[in-house]
C-alpha cells in the first residue's frame, strides 16, 4: 500500500508539471499604437486567464514587454527569443495585464506593412476570443481580422475597433495608406482598402466580391466571417487569410485578377479558413477550392471551359517527373511546381471525379454536410469521406484509397472493340503498376452515352445499341484523372521546368549569354546543370534570334513555328526533336527582349509558346493534341 501510495503521488505530481493542466488563455483585449513612418508598435494586451500551471506566449523579439501583472500585482516571467514563459501557481481565473513594444520594428513601411501573429503575445496552440483597438497617425489605416465596431478619422489620425467573438488564432495587422471603400451585401461588410493609385477599380472589386460570396453562400453554406476585405500591399503576392486578402498593387491591377485569384480566396474563407486544415493528413483545402473556384469559372466562362482546364491539370500531371509524384496525404502546401501539380491539379480531379460519380446533387449536399460538421474544426480527408459516404449510401473506402493514398494514375487502353447491328463490345485496361483504380467511366457510341464501373485492371463491357454504330471514346469529356498518352501530350514550358535534369546552352555573347543564365534561374526551381546539353533529357537554349534558328538548322531540328515566327521580338516555345529530347527555345533580337522573356515565361508553365513585343506579352497557347488514343473508329 506504501509503494501504492507513492506511485499515486508521483503520478499527481508528474500531471501537476503536464502541459496538458497548463492554464489556457481565454480572452485577449489589446490596445496599440503604431507608427509606420517611426517603425514603433506599442500594445497594452489585457488576457483573460483559466487555470493553473505553464503559459507559454510567443511574441516577436522586436517587441520588448515593459510590464507584467496578474491579478493587479507584479508577475514574473522568462523569455527566450520569441517564448515568454509565465507560470500561475494558484488555480482560478487571472487577469494578466501585459505592456510590449518596439522601435525599428521589421516589416514596417508607410508603404505598407504586414505583421504576422507573432505581433500579440498568444500561445501558438490555443484559440480565444478578441477585443482589438487600435489607433494609427494620420495617412495611415490598420485593418485586422474580425467584426468592425467602430472606427473615426481626423486630423490626428485614424482609430478603429474590431471584435473576434469566435474563438479564433491570433490576428495578422496589416497597415498602409488606404483609402477605404465599402459594401454592405445583407450583413456583410464588403471593404476594399486600396493604395491611392488604385481607387478606380474599388467598386468592380466590391460587387464581384458580394456576387461571389452570394454564390458560394448557396453552393457550401453560411458565409462564415461578418466581413471580407479586398487590401493592396507593395509586394507582389496574394495571401488568402480569415475574412480577408492582401494582394500586391501590381497584381490587383492586373484585369484577370478579379475573375482568378479574387474568387479563389473567397472560397478558402470556408475552405482552409472555417474548416482548418490537418497537415499531417495531407491538404485536402487547396485542390478543393481550385475545384470550386478555378473550375467552376472555367466552366461558366465558356463551353469547354472546364474540360479545357481538367486537361490542363492532366497535361501538367504528363509533365510531372515519377520521382516527383506524392500521394495527395503527403501534400502541404505549394512549395513548388511539382507539389501545385498534385496538390491543387490532382485534387481538384478527384474531386471532380466524385462529382461525376455521385451527381452534381449528392456532391453538393455532401461538401454542405462537411462545412456543417466541421466549422471552426480542423477537417481531414476521413472527415470528407465520412460526409459523401453518409449523403451518398456509398462505401467510399476503396475510391478514397485508391485516389488520396496512392501516387500515379490510371493508364487506359481500349482493345478489342467490335460491333454489331445491336451492340458493341470492347475491353478496357489499365496498364499502370499496382492495383486497379476504381473508375466510372463515360462510354460515347456516336451520339449515344452510357456510364460503366470499372473496377479490374482489365474489364470487357457490352452494351446494347439502337444500331449499327460508327465510333466509341471512352471518356470523351476528360472527366477521369489518368496517364496522357504521348499523342495528347504537346510539349509545354512544364516539361523542361519540372525535370531536375534540365540543361542549358547559352547562345552569343557577354550580356545575352549573362541573361540565359537569369532565365534559367527564374524558370528552374531545382540546381541549374551545364553539362553535355546533348545527353540531355530537356534542354534549354537561349540566345539572339539569328543564333538560335542557326542552331536549330544546324541540328536538323524543327524551324520555328510558321505562326509565331515573325511575329513580336521575343518568342520561347516548347518542341520535341526527333531524338527524343524536349527543348525550349528562347529567342529574342537584343538583351532587353531576353530580360522580358525572363520575367514572364514563369507564368506560363502550362503554355507550349509565348510571344513578346515592346516587353508585353502578344501571344500565348498550347499546341493542339494530335490524337486520342481512347477512340475507336469503326470501318
Amino acid at each position: 500500500m506504501r509503494r501504492l501510495g507513492w506511485i499515486i503521488a508521483l503520478t499527481v505530481w508528474v500531471l501537476a508539471l503536464s502541459p496538458a493542466f497548463a492554464a489556457e488563455v481565454l480572452h485577449h483585449k489589446l490596445a496599440f499604437k503604431i507608427d509606420p513612418a517611426k517603425k514603433s508598435l506599442h500594445v497594452h494586451d489585457t488576457l483573460e486567464i483559466a487555470g493553473t500551471g505553464e503559459v507559454v506566449l510567443n511574441l516577436s523579439p522586436d517587441l520588448k514587454i515593459s510590464k507584467a501583472t496578474s491579478n493587479g500585482a507584479p508577475i514574473t516571467f522568462t523569455r527566450d527569443g520569441a517564448e515568454v514563459i509565465i507560470i500561475f501557481a494558484k488555480p482560478g481565473n487571472h487577469t494578466l495585464e501585459l505592456t510590449y513594444g518596439g522601435a525599428n520594428v521589421s516589416g514596417m513601411s508607410t508603404e505598407g506593412g504586414f505583421f504576422g501573429p507573432a505581433w500579440v503575445a498568444h500561445p501558438t496552440d490555443q484559440l480565444a476570443s478578441w477585443e482589438i483597438a487600435g489607433e494609427t497617425p494620420k495617412g495611415q489605416k490598420f485593418v485586422v481580422p474580425g467584426a468592425l465596431e467602430a472606427e473615426d478619422e481626423d486630423k490626428q489620425g485614424y482609430r478603429a475597433q474590431y471584435k473576434i467573438a469566435r474563438f479564433s488564432p491570433a490576428p495578422v495587422l496589416i497597415t498602409g495608406p488606404f483609402v477605404v471603400d465599402e459594401l454592405m451585401s445583407g450583413d456583410i461588410r464588403i471593404r476594399t482598402y486600396f493604395h491611392p493609385e488604385l481607387t478606380e477599380l474599388s467598386q468592380t472589386y466590391l460587387k464581384d466580391t458580394a456576387r461571389y460570396i452570394g454564390y458560394y453562400t448557396h453552393q457550401i453554406g453560411p458565409y462564415p466571417y461578418p466581413g471580407f476585405a479586398v487590401i493592396s500591399g507593395p509586394a507582389p503576392v496574394g495571401w488568402g487569410l480569415p475574412g480577408m486578402t492582401y494582394m500586391g498593387k501590381r497584381v490587383l491591377a492586373l484585369p484577370f485578377i478579379r475573375y482568378t485569384s479574387l474568387p479563389h480566396e473567397v472560397v478558402h474563407n470556408w475552405w482552409g479558413n472555417a474548416v482548418e486544415v490537418d497537415y499531417a493528413s495531407g491538404n485536402w483545402a487547396e485542390g478543393l477550392t481550385t475545384y470550386q473556384a478555378d473550375h467552376a469559372l472555367a466552366e461558366a466562362s465558356k463551353p469547354g471551359g472546364g474540360k479545357a482546364k481538367r486537361m490542363e491539370w492532366l497535361r501538367n500531371y504528363a509533365a510531372l517527373p515519377p520521382e516527383r509524384d506524392q500521394p495527395l496525404t503527403a501534400f502541404r502546401s505549394k512549395i513548388h511546381d511539382a507539389a501545385q501539380v498534385v496538390g491543387y491539379g490532382k485534387t481538384a480531379f478527384v474531386f471532380h471525379m466524385l462529382k461525376t460519380r455521385l451527381g452534381e446533387e449528392t456532391f453538393s449536399e455532401a461538401l454542405q454536410k462537411f462545412y456543417q460538421d466541421n466549422d471552426r474544426k480542423i477537417g481531414d480527408w476521413s472527415d470528407i469521406q465520412s460526409a459523401f459516404e453518409a449523403v451518398s449510401g456509398e462505401n467510399l473506402t476503396a475510391y478514397f484509397d485508391a485516389w488520396i493514398e496512392r501516387t500515379g494514375a490510371p493508364d487506359l487502353v481500349v482493345k478489342d472493340a467490335q460491333r454489331s447491328a445491336a451492340s458493341v463490345t470492347f475491353t478496357v485496361e489499365q496498364r499502370q503498376d499496382g492495383p486497379a483504380y476504381p473508375l466510372s467511366l463515360t462510354v460515347q457510341l456516336d451520339d449515344q452515352r452510357r456510364t460503366v464501373e470499372m473496377v479490374k485492371k482489365s474489364q470487357s463491357f457490352t452494351l446494347s445499341t439502337s444500331g449499327k454504330v460508327s465510333s466509341l471514346t471512352i471518356d470523351p469529356d476528360t472527366d477521369i484523372f489518368r496517364k496522357l498518352h504521348p499523342g495528347e501530350a504537346p510539349p509545354i514550358l512544364r516539361d523542361i521546368t519540372l525535370d531536375a535534369g534540365t540543361q542549358l546552352m547559352a547562345l552569343g555573347d557577354g550580356e545575352l549569354r549573362d541573361e540565359a543564365f537569369n532565365l534559367a534561374a527564374n524558370l528552374l526551381q531545382t540546381h541549374l546543370r551545364m553539362l553535355d546539353p546533348n545527353s540531355a533529357k530537356t534542354l534549354i537554349v537561349s540566345g539572339p534570334s539569328q543564333d538560335v534558328r542557326a542552331l536549330l538548322k544546324a541540328r536538323g531540328w524543327a524551324d520555328v513555328p510558321g505562326d509565331i515566327a515573325d511575329q513580336g521580338d521575343g518568342r520561347a516555345w516548347a518542341f520535341t526533336t526527333d531524338q527524343g529530347q524536349t527543348v525550349l527555345a528562347v529567342e529574342a533580337e537584343d538583351v532587353a527582349g531576353l530580360k522580358a522573356l525572363a520575367r514572364v515565361l514563369p507564368h506560363y508553365k502550362r503554355r507550349s509558346f509565348v510571344v513578346m513585343a515592346g516587353g508585353k506579352t502578344i501571344d500565348k497557347g498550347t499546341w493542339e493534341s494530335t490524337r486520342n488514343p481512347l477512340t475507336v473508329v469503326f470501318d
